[in-house]
Order: C-alpha cells, then sequence, then structure tokens
C-alpha cells in the first residue's frame, strides 16, 4: 500500500499534477476552493493567477488538451485566459467560460466561482458525454470592468480574438457565460438578440428543459455584462446562464462568501451545462 502510494505520488509529480487536484471536484468543492482558500481575486492579482493555476490543474487531470494564454490589462498588469479543449467529430464548437477574477472585498463566491466551478466539475465528464462539437472549456480573467475600469471585458476581448486567430469564427455555434449560478431554484438565459435564436438561445433552453431546470430567457439591457458581451460585439454568437432575474444581494460586496453558495444550484448548472455540450 506504501508502495502504492509513493508511486501514484511520483507520478503527480511528473506529470505536474498535485494528489488532490487529480481527485474530480464537485462543483461546490471547487467554487468553496476558489473563494474560500483563495480568496479574492481582483484582475492581476496573484490570487487571480492562482486561482487559474488551480484550474488549469483539474482541466489536466481531466484530459483536456490545456493552453495558458497571456494577455495585457492596462493599469493591471497581466491576467489570463485558461482554456482546456476537447476535440468533437464534427467541425463545429461550442465554448462554455466563466470569468475568475472577482470585486474585492468580496471573495466571489456566487461572482464568479460558482461558475468556475461547474467548469471544473464538468470537466472529467466530458469525453463521456460524446459531444457532437470541439468544446472548449474557458476560465477568463479580467472579466470585472469595476475593477479594470474598462469599458470590455478583458478575457473575453483575449478570447474572441483566439477565436478569429485559430480560424475558428465560423464554426463557433455559441459561447455560453456561467456567470453567477449558485443559487436558486431557477436561472435566467440572457443575450441581446432581439428574440430567441434557434440554434443559440433555443439550443441552449432546450438543453435546460433536458436537464430538468427551469431557465427563462431575458433580452440584455444595452450590449450585456458578462463575457457573452464581447462576442456578440464581435459578430460570433453569445449568451449568459444567471442567478434567477440577474442579480443578487450581494454583487460585488464584502458578503459574497461561500456560506452562499447552493450545492443544489450548482448541480442543476452542472446538468445544464452538460445537455449543452451534448447537443440535441
Amino acid at each position: 500500500m506504501l508502495a502504492t502510494s509513493i508511486a501514484a505520488l511520483a507520478i503527480s509529480a511528473l506529470v505536474g499534477i498535485s494528489p488532490a487536484a487529480s481527485e474530480a471536484q464537485t462543483p461546490y468543492q471547487a467554487a468553496v476552493h476558489l473563494s474560500g482558500k483563495i480568496g479574492s481575486r481582483p484582475s492581476g492579482s496573484k490570487n487571480e493567477r492562482r486561482a487559474h493555476r488551480y484550474v488549469a490543474r483539474q482541466f489536466r487531470a481531466a484530459g483536456l488538451d490545456v493552453s495558458v494564454n497571456r494577455f495585457r490589462v492596462p493599469g493591471r498588469g497581466r491576467s489570463q485566459n485558461v482554456v482546456g479543449k476537447l476535440d468533437g467529430p464534427g467541425s463545429c464548437l461550442v465554448i462554455l467560460m466563466s470569468h475568475t477574477d472577482s470585486v474585492p472585498p468580496g471573495h466571489g463566491a456566487i461572482d464568479n466561482a460558482s461558475g468556475v466551478g461547474v467548469q471544473v466539475a464538468l470537466a472529467p465528464e466530458l469525453a463521456d458525454l460524446r459531444p457532437a462539437c470541439d468544446v472548449w472549456l474557458v476560465a477568463t480573467g479580467s472579466e470585472e470592468r469595476q475593477v479594470t475600469g474598462l469599458p470590455y471585458h478583458a478575457g473575453a476581448a483575449a478570447l474572441v480574438k483566439q477565436v478569429k486567430n485559430e480560424g475558428r469564427g465560423s464554426d463557433l455555434r455559441f459561447a455560453l457565460s456561467l456567470d453567477e449560478v449558485g443559487l436558486g431554484k431557477r436561472f435566467y438565459l440572457r443575450s441581446p438578440a432581439a428574440s430567441i435564436r434557434s440554434g443559440v438561445e433555443g439550443e441552449i433552453l432546450s438543453a435546460a428543459r433536458r436537464a430538468a431546470v427551469t431557465v427563462h430567457w431575458a433580452r440584455d439591457s444595452g450590449t450585456g455584462n458578462s463575457d457573452h458581451r464581447e462576442f456578440e460585439l464581435a459578430g460570433l454568437p453569445g449568451a449568459v446562464l444567471e442567478v434567477w432575474r440577474g442579480d443578487f444581494a450581494c454583487h460585488h460586496l464584502a458578503c459574497d462568501r461561500p456560506r452562499l453558495l447552493q450545492k443544489p444550484a450548482m448541480k442543476r448548472a452542472v446538468r445544464i451545462a452538460g445537455e449543452v455540450v451534448k447537443g440535441g
């Protein structure tokens, strides 16, 4: 038994995965790690980098092709996106993304360790879901414009650039932001579209029905206030799955702590995300 344990530790060290990271995490466990153990994660900070390293380890342990793509944030130094890729049999592409950064002094449990936690939990299940399209799971950086002072979501803008540089813009079915999904029994789906598009909002709403979770669509006020905004402004389809009615009492406040996280809500979000990547 001791020899087996030592061998496991040696293998983990060789591939750069800690023993804890090699164990599948529930969405709640991942969100508590991000918002409790790591804490507040403002743009360009040491804690944002710690959070991204954690996500990268989890994605690699799940067998995804992982890259860490860095970009400049004016006035904040450097941030990054962690991209975990799984190839499907088709040439189409579906992106699920969640921002890793938060607004201090809150610890960003709901906003948005909850969304990142859903992706961490989904990653080990991805191959077994047999998605028809290529899937990118992305933990974005520097989304919070209240912190960066920018008129755009920096991580999403860098991700849009990556999609175009890799020639995947025409393959993209949609980019879905998972943002504040750690509360409640139902969610909102938002986008700036004038009406529900069958291949975007319609597809996501169908996935929610298959997952037996109530999701209602509502048009964004203005151009949107999550990572999907940068995709839509670039002419690429995007939407956001978020807390019911789009807000909660501790939004961007010190009270956004791990105690707010609700395990059932996060499990519902994982079910929706799984149905999204499986497709209809």
